[in-house]
């Protein structure tokens, strides 16, 4: 029978799944982290496991979204600290936290195809829930730019995910040529959907 927690022991129990989980994406990947050794790092039945998620994906999805919107809420606020920010500023922020998630423990996840492993095992309502999720955030860092009016935050959510795909490919592209390549792309994203003045066009 899976032990009682009390409210602050369960929170507690809930930030040391996540801290496993963490270490275990990072050392072995999805396919072979298992519960039992998450169970065993937190010090808690394989039971209660059962008691704060239902099955090791879901416990991974909500790593994975936590660092996205910790990732984004970081990158919104750089933004807000900006009293105007043009389009090369915005490149250069876009650049270094995808460079950010490059160097990451989600990187392999994406890197080794366990991704698309991950998301299969989901409930779809939760696939769904995590777009709806993308385009708020999206909304939330291009409301503090001058986005062009004919640009949806559904297209530009779209192009974020797509910038962040790139990275996946870095052997195919070149190791030496990906950092220029990655700037490029974002630059041609960014002067798609920011709206200048002619000003600043030539600054």
């Amino acid at each position: 029978m899976a032990t009682a927690f009390t409210d602050k022991e369960k929170e507690v129990i809930r930030k040391k799944l996540q801290k496993a989980a963490k270490e275990c994406l990072q050392r072995y990947g999805v396919r072979k982290t298992t519960v039992d050794q998450m169970v065993e790092m937190v010090d808690i039945s394989k039971g209660s496991f059962y008691n704060f998620y239902s099955s090791k994906e879901m416990l991974f999805f909500t790593v994975l979204e936590e660092y996205q919107i910790d990732i984004m809420n970081r990158l919104a606020e750089k933004l807000e600290q900006e009293n105007q920010i043009n389009a090369n500023q915005f490149v250069q922020l876009l650049y270094d936290f995808y460079q950010d998630f490059r160097y990451s423990f989600v990187f392999n996840i994406f890197k080794n195809h366990e991704m698309e492993l991950l998301i299969r095992k989901l409930p779809k309502e939760v696939i769904t829930t995590h777009q709806l999720l993308d385009d708020r955030m999206a909304e939330k860092i291009l409301s503090r730019i001058n986005i062009r009016e004919s640009v949806s935050v559904e297209i530009v959510s779209a192009l974020f995910r797509t910038i962040a795909m790139s990275i996946l490919h870095v052997e195919e592209i070149g190791e030496k040529q990906f950092d220029a390549v990655l700037k490029l792309l974002i630059q041609g994203i960014v002067g798609q959907i920011i709206e200048e003045d002619n000003g600043e066009r030539g600054n």
